[in-house]
């Protein structure tokens, strides 16, 4: 039922997920996310497939040196995973003889783990210097937000996440230097990208993460570090426990995935009278009476969702009145969207043209470059590194909210709710 940007999983959700291992006589060996959409479940969905440890351990062995193809059935017995699903989700490719098969697609070991982010922490300043150099420019954009003691978790929400993130992700594939996102023949377009358990970085305060779900009317999302998961007080994060009930059906795919495509479902209603209750707020529509007036929702789940919203702080109730207690964008903040995105791409585009191509010299003796897995692939989780590392600056610098400020209700993340029409997620 997931959704990522940055590092993005999901049916019909967008985010980052580790796989987990359903071998459990043996800890997991590597962790998967994908960026961009799966809408698959099961063995069409190569989170699933990458979360048994005996796949995970042919992977390992297929960083080093090509697979013998007649033994990779053998090496899969006791999951229900072959050779042809592997072929099937681009996770292994065969040579041209059949007889032997090389991994083929980004796994990171251990050490290119630690090179990649040494190299990005410096990389990562200069990009938040970027940003410094304009800060008056950003300031006067967000000055047009009504509610002036949301600006700073406006201005994270827009810059590290939507701008740094997702607009960085689509800007660096428009201009060459990340790959494109590879369209699967079930139509889903997605990168999958792994990371050798063990070694052991601090990824505190580095914004890097994204969970969202696309809203008919509204939009929701948290942008965070990774230690923030699961973001127990934001939305679409909230539900994610209900995806733990499916566990004891991993090993029957068919009822897996069957199982899990229904929660999505219920789990897309509930945010559908999030959303609806979200925008009217932010519209004026304030009081319990109006909004059982106006909107097309029975008293039950009206109910329920305002009880909801108001328990994690989306929404505070004062004088018998509802307020945003989160950042809230209505079709009038069009212009400032659009003024933040376009600053924000100027910004980058200037900065990847002066470092590019030093960047990718510093990096050449990475594991998936010497398996013939080009660095515009690769790139993809480097540009995660380093925006994560800008996103720290900037918010250690008070440029804007610092989730990791002492006292935060939303510790390690900061929600963010849209209408739908007027900011595009990743791959929409």
């Amino acid at each position: 039922m997931r959704i990522h940007s940055a590092w993005m999983a999901a049916a019909v959700l967008l985010v980052g997920q580790a796989a987990k291992a359903d071998d459990t006589a043996s800890k997991p060996l590597i962790r998967t996310a994908v960026t961009g959409s799966v809408g698959a479940s099961g063995l069409d969905d190569p989170q699933y497939v990458l979360s048994f440890v005996p796949v995970q351990r042919l992977m390992l062995d297929a960083v080093n040196h090509p697979i013998a193809t007649a033994g990779i059935d053998k090496a899969l017995t006791g999951t229900p995973v072959s050779l042809r699903h592997l072929l099937q989700l681009g996770l292994l490719r065969q040579d041209q003889d059949k007889d032997t098969c090389r991994l083929n697609y980004l796994l990171l070991t251990v050490q290119d783990q630690r090179t990649m982010y040494r190299v990005s922490a410096r990389y990562g300043q200069s990009l938040a210097d970027a940003f410094r150099a304009h800060k008056a420019e950003f300031d006067e954009i967000f000055s047009r937000y009504p509610d002036a003691a949301l600006r700073p978790e406006l201005m994270f929400g827009l810059i590290a996440g939507a701008a740094l993130n997702w607009g960085g992700l689509d800007l660096t594939t428009e201009l060459g230097y990340r790959a494109q996102t590879p369209r699967h023949p079930n139509g889903n377009a997605y990168f999958v990208h792994s990371k050798e358990v063990g070694a052991q970085l601090d990824l505190t305060a580095l914004y890097l993460d994204s969970q969202s779900a696309p809203g008919s009317k509204m939009s929701f999302a948290t942008f965070g570090d990774g230690g923030s998961l699961p973001r127990l007080q934001g939305l679409p994060d909230l539900f994610e426990g209900l995806e733990s009930a499916t566990d004891n059906w991993r090993k029957i795919p068919e009822v897996f995935a069957a199982l899990r495509s229904e929660y999505v479902t219920y789990v897309l209603l509930a945010l559908e009278d999030a959303g609806q209750v979200m925008d009217a707020v932010a519209n004026g529509t304030d009081t319990a009476a109006a909004l059982s007036k106006a909107l097309p929702l029975p008293d039950d789940r009206r109910k329920a969702t305002l009880r909801l919203l108001t328990a994690i702080g989306y929404l505070h109730e004062a004088d018998h009145r509802y307020l945003p207690g989160v950042p809230v964008l209505t079709a009038r903040d069009q212009p400032l969207v659009d003024a933040t995105l376009k600053l924000s791409r100027t910004i980058m585009a200037e900065w990847l043209r002066l470092n590019y191509t030093a960047m990718k010299d510093d990096l050449t003796e990475l594991s998936p470059m010497r398996n013939g897995v080009p660095f515009s692939l690769a790139f993809s989780e480097v540009w995660h590194y380093e925006f994560g590392f800008a996103t720290k600056s900037l918010a250690e610098s008070s440029f804007y909210a610092n989730p990791r400020a002492p006292g935060r209700r939303y510790e390690g993340y900061v929600p963010l709710v849209w209408a739908a029409s007027i900011l595009k997620m990743p791959g929409r």
